[in-house]
């Protein structure tokens, strides 16, 4: 049986202290993972191996099944739900005018992965829908090991989707088939640790830095998409993936963008994080009014959203004459939406 302190020890170095569900969760898993006996040829004991953890936003599922994969399984591989989908489309188009190019492509995982951590998963399409279907009774029926983290409930996937009945018998594997646990809990880790992150001294607040704040903190590197496209138009980004957007205040808000496009950014992430300042004149007057626009909106929709920088720099970022006005009520709204308490009230208000 696997030991539990390793994982624990292995958190605890990162500064990490697992509260009572996670420790729950280990325990069950610990246990689970026990009685797991990997499918043999001629036989039919194989017993559970996959592991479906969902809950809310936030509570630590990728740290824990990421945790658990590198103490314990060192032959697993990790995707995002996208970068999983965009893997299988692409090998479907590999075996395109085949028969079954569906199976060829488990086959091909199956060669090369034994346990493999699909985080994030969500189904919005049809298409994914009966693809994903067909992959993991195929990938398990296969003897391969699949880690799921979700925020829904297996029961609520692609829930009101076209043609979901088509998707039920998915649902029913799932429930059958996959250790199901809910990382209950309110707290917010993801969140406490961006907003107290001190992104104030200048080496905190570097394109390198951000960078690695951000990998260690979504578990991903979302610099690989750096185009962002707003009403059918692109503009530079310095990073984004589904939920989080990373921009440089001089880069993008030097750009012809509009009131239009920031309502675009505040439904499409949930998350926007701006680098890069300087200090702005009247010279600047097109940068800060855009910039004054999209807090406004940012404000008004509340959008979660972090500024590496220092906080004096804020206070001195517009000194012009001509947006004084508006520049004094934006400036107070950048200071609350810097606090740890804005982002927690929005985090409750979205929970209740």
């Amino acid at each position: 049986m696997n030991d539990i302190k390793v994982v624990i020890e292995k958190l605890s170095v990162q500064g990490i202290n697992l509260d009572i569900e996670q420790m729950t969760f280990l325990e069950e898993f610990i246990q689970f993972d026990s009685m797991y006996k990997p499918k043999r040829f001629f036989f039919s004991n194989q017993s559970i191996g996959n592991i479906y953890l969902w809950g809310p936003v936030g509570r630590g599922k990728t740290m824990l099944l990421q945790a658990i994969q590198d103490c314990y399984f060192s032959n697993s591989s990790q995707f995002h739900f996208i970068e999983f989908m965009q893997l299988v489309h692409n090998k479907l188009a590999d075996f395109s005018g085949t028969s079954d190019p569906l199976i060829k492509v488990v086959k091909h995982l199956s060669n090369y992965h034994r346990i493999i951590f699909i985080d994030e998963f969500q189904i919005e399409d049809i298409a994914d829908a009966m693809i994903i279907g067909t992959l993991i009774e195929a990938l398990s029926n296969s003897g391969m090991r699949l880690f799921i983290s979700s925020n829904s409930h297996p029961n609520n996937l692609y829930k009101d989707g076209l043609q979901r009945a088509k998707f039920l018998k998915t649902i029913d594997f799932i429930n059958e088939n996959f250790f199901i646990h809910n990382l209950s809990g309110f707290e917010d880790y993801r969140l406490r640790e961006i907003a107290n992150f001190d992104s104030s001294a200048e080496d905190k607040n570097s394109d390198k830095s951000v960078k690695g704040f951000l990998l260690k903190t979504f578990n991903k590197d979302i610099t690989n998409q750096t185009k962002l496209k707003l009403n059918s138009r692109k503009f530079n980004c310095l990073g984004c993936s589904d939920k989080v957007l990373w921009i440089s205040f001089n880069d993008f808000f030097s750009s012809p963008c509009a009131s239009k496009d920031f309502i675009e950014i505040v439904k499409m992430f949930e998350w926007v994080f701006i680098n890069n300042f300087h200090t702005c004149s009247d010279d600047h007057i097109d940068k800060i009014r855009r910039f004054i626009g999209f807090i406004d909106i940012a404000y008004q929709e509340k959008q979660k959203l972090k500024l590496f920088c220092d906080l004096d720099l804020i206070n001195n970022l517009y000194s012009g004459d001509q947006l004084e006005n508006l520049w004094v009520r934006t400036e107070s709204r950048l200071h609350q939406m810097a606090t740890t308490k804005y982002l927690q009230n929005l985090e409750k208000n979205q929970t209740k």
